[in-house]
């Protein structure tokens, strides 16, 4: 089952999610501007498939503005 890992806000999620794979989604400048929430999910070890781990990010008013899904754990 799917879990949250993390999440964060303002600055801080800006920063992660500029970060370039595997350690982040390497959302573009555009996208990192307007973000201000960052969640992280990821697949459990007991889920069937190959592990996964995504990145949505919101704006200010609570819409997604960007989801990346990168394989591993």
């Amino acid at each position: 089952m799917p879990h949250e890992i993390s999440s964060s806000e303002g600055d801080r999620a800006k920063t992660e999610a500029a970060s370039k794979p595997p350690f982040g989604p390497g959302f573009d400048a555009a996208v990192c501007e307007r973000l201000e929430r960052l969640k992280v999910t990821g697949s459990s070890f007991n889920d069937p498939g190959g592990d996964w781990v995504e990145f949505t990010g919101f704006d200010a008013s609570g819409e997604v503005i960007a989801t990346r899904r990168i394989a591993g754990y």
